[in-house]
């Protein structure tokens, strides 16, 4: 099973980098995503690495209150994460499957430990169970998710 990290470019991906030119250890099942700032990250985004089967959800981002490149994108973020949190727990997804962190360009022994313990928390819950979660919850993420798409259908079909 996946982690799919979603970092922002300022400080949590290049945290990350830190974590590899410095040669620190950790589990080579994570994904990164590099997106300019973690106000960005959509819930949709999350949901659809869900549907899509992702064992785990990492939304990283620069240090509150005030590290954020943006100036508050980092606050936008954490507000609509908790939201989303409680939409998780609702349909089934397991809340410790869902992480927010805040870690700057100089914590890559922080990001190297937080992927760790993602990957062991993962190992705990078991493929079985997450695989179950997800399938649990496809329905619902799928008319979620499904929804933007034919919302944008007209503008992607060729006239």
């Amino acid at each position: 099973d996946k982690i799919l990290a979603f970092c922002c470019n300022w400080c949590s991906y290049a945290g990350a980098d830190l974590a590899g030119t410095s040669r620190f250890e950790y589990p080579t099942n994570v994904r990164i995503i590099r997106v300019m700032c973690s106000g960005r990250v959509d819930r949709d985004f999350v949901l659809e690495a869900f549907r899509r089967g992702a064992g785990m959800v990492l939304v990283a981002a620069c240090h509150l209150p005030y590290d954020c490149h943006y100036i508050s994108g980092n606050w936008h973020m954490t507000e609509r994460m908790k939201a989303l949190r409680k939409v998780l727990e609702k349909i089934g997804i397991s809340s410790e499957r869902f992480v927010v962190e805040y870690i700057s360009a100089a914590e890559g022994d922080k990001f190297a430990k937080l992927i760790t313990q993602m990957a062991e928390a993962m190992k705990r819950l078991g493929r079985e169970r997450i695989i179950a979660e997800n399938e649990k919850a496809r329905p619902f993420l799928e008319r979620m998710v499904g929804r933007k798409v034919k919302a944008l259908e007209p503008l992607i079909k060729p006239s």
